[in-house]
């Protein structure tokens, strides 16, 4: 009986010691992250609690520059909802988010998986891939407005010469589809970001999980199902959300090829703010609007990312 108390005696203070390390090692970290936290707060924190501010007030762009003395009022909120084109605005915008990241992760995915490959020239290949991405995005969008014009646009002389249409299809014109033909350009400007991190989360899956399932005379397709996506969930969340939030705060690819036409037709959340903003010179329906879309944005990423953490857990 005497041996195993003298064990727990001499176990405390070790145990003690553990603790002690790991509460060190806690605040560390702690101290550590406050200069992060710090940051954050300054540059983004601020920021937003400054635009709900200005939301709350009727104010012109000049007001903007002094103290604000006028009464707090919800007339911003009532007018950008009440607005005909909020709810269309909604429409072009969960169009251009969702589309546009969709078709930037699928082309983001089959080009790492491309890269993966390793084929001879796979350098250049790369370089060639990632290129978009220097692109500024206002010159990317110039370069697809003038590629899809319907008089001298490229696409058309392509489609009209191999006979895929008989008349030139009004990309940026129609209504019906502009709004697609931008949600496209959009998305070739980011599609290089998700070819990066995924194949990142690609060359991160060890070899020896493929050679295995080869072994056992796995082909192509149920690798991909059964060793690719798991080994990419976690890259494939972090992608989609950031691809998510970079979606909701693209302007320039509306304002540089459609400027938000045909009939509003392409008029996203985030051009209304600019317009009502900087076009029509009031600050608090923009912040209005921006706080809206700020809600939209974090809504929907935050129920992606539940449905993802819920899909990993089953």
């Amino acid at each position: 009986m005497t041996l195993p108390a003298e064990g727990g005696a001499a176990a405390r203070p070790q145990r003690r010691l553990r603790l002690g390390r790991q509460a060190r090692t806690r605040l560390l970290l702690t101290a550590l992250m406050v200069p992060a936290l710090l940051c954050t707060g300054v540059l983004v924190a601020w920021p937003i609690a400054k635009l709900i501010q200005i939301s709350f007030y009727e104010l012109r762009l000049a007001e903007l520059m002094r103290p604000i003395v006028k009464p707090w009022t919800l007339a911003n909120y009532a007018a950008a909802i009440g607005h005909p084109g909020f709810l269309p605005s909604l429409g072009a915008t969960a169009i251009f988010v969702f589309a546009g990241t969709a078709a930037a992760l699928a082309m983001g995915l089959a080009t790492a998986l491309l890269l993966d490959l390793r084929l001879a020239g796979s350098a250049l290949f790369q370089a060639l891939i990632v290129s978009p991405w220097s692109v500024a995005p206002a010159i990317a969008s110039l370069i697809w407005m003038f590629l899809l014009n319907d008089q001298f646009g490229l696409v058309n002389y392509l489609l009209l010469a191999t006979g895929v249409v008989a008349s030139p299809v009004p990309f940026l014109t129609s209504p019906d589809v502009a709004i697609w033909a931008v949600t496209f350009a959009a998305a070739w400007k980011s599609y290089p970001f998700f070819t990066v991190m995924l194949l990142a989360g690609l060359q991160s899956i060890p070899r020896s999980l493929h050679e295995a399932a080869m072994m056992d005379g796995a082909g192509r397709l149920r690798r991909f199902r059964a060793i690719t996506l798991p080994g990419l969930a976690g890259f494939l969340r972090v992608t989609v959300f950031l691809g998510l939030l970079s979606a909701f705060r693209n302007v320039e690819s509306v304002l540089v090829m459609t400027g938000g036409g045909p009939a509003r037709s392409t008029e996203t959340l985030a051009v209304r703010v600019y317009a009502e903003t900087f076009q029509f010179l009031s600050p608090g329906r923009g912040a209005a609007l921006g706080v809206l879309t700020l809600g939209v944005a974090v809504a929907t990423t935050l129920a992606f990312l539940w449905a993802g953490r819920r899909r990993a857990r089953s």
